[in-house]
């Protein structure tokens, strides 16, 4: 039985008819849709946790880091021992003091600034929410990008073999809808989906 990737690089094969394209151009088409995936995906799948012990004023972000989704530090006054921070940007951020930067953070390239007095000795512990890479496609492990949405890893894909093709523009811009279509939808499913349990509140409206 193939694997995750075998299988989508016939499948390409297939739909494209074109059995004379190799191996690795056709798996140079997933990789460049999962290029597009990083790029304009964001689902709930894709959020990541990590927490670390932090002695200074700044640390690297995780490797596979695309955007963050929540930050919070530990603090005895929170329910689960952290309390959320709030992004400042950059200007206002490093122009804080030590004591009104406390509650913040920052990110400047691939680091990320927390406001506050650090502690070199005993260092503050951080947890981070984040948006991760989508796992490349392989054959050892299934992909729960592919194994959820087959259709887009497809289209995706068929998006760059229908640009690589000669006189295969217009079918390119058709499927690059079809593609950018489809992650909008999930975009928006993900962020229903947050809210989706809270209570309605009305606004109470006064007249005098």
């Amino acid at each position: 039985m193939s694997g995750q990737l075998t299988a989508l690089t016939a499948q390409i094969q297939d739909f494209a008819n074109r059995q004379d394209w190799s191996t690795p151009l056709v798996q140079s088409f997933i990789s460049m849709a999962e290029e597009k995936f990083n790029a304009e995906l964001r689902v709930d799948r894709m959020i990541q946790t990590d927490t670390a012990l932090i002695a200074s004023r700044c640390a690297p972000l995780p490797d596979d880091w695309l955007q963050m989704d929540l930050v919070k530090i530990a603090n005895p006054n929170g329910a689960d021992g952290f309390l959320p921070i709030r992004y400042k940007s950059r200007d206002e951020f490093f122009n804080l003091t030590d004591g009104w930067a406390y509650g913040y953070y920052t990110v400047e390239g691939r680091q990320i600034y927390f406001g506050g007095t650090p502690d070199a000795i005993n260092g503050i512990n951080y947890t981070i929410s984040y948006y991760g890479e989508v796992p490349p496609l392989n054959d050892a492990t299934d992909s729960w990008l592919k194994t959820k949405y087959p259709t887009l890893y497809l289209y995706g894909s068929l998006l760059n073999s229908d640009l690589y093709a000669v006189g295969e523009e217009q079918k390119a811009a058709q499927m690059k809808q079809l593609v950018e279509d489809t992650i909008a939808k999930l975009n928006n499913l993900h962020l229903t989906s947050k809210a989706s349990g809270s209570r309605v509140t009305r606004t109470r409206r006064s007249f005098g």
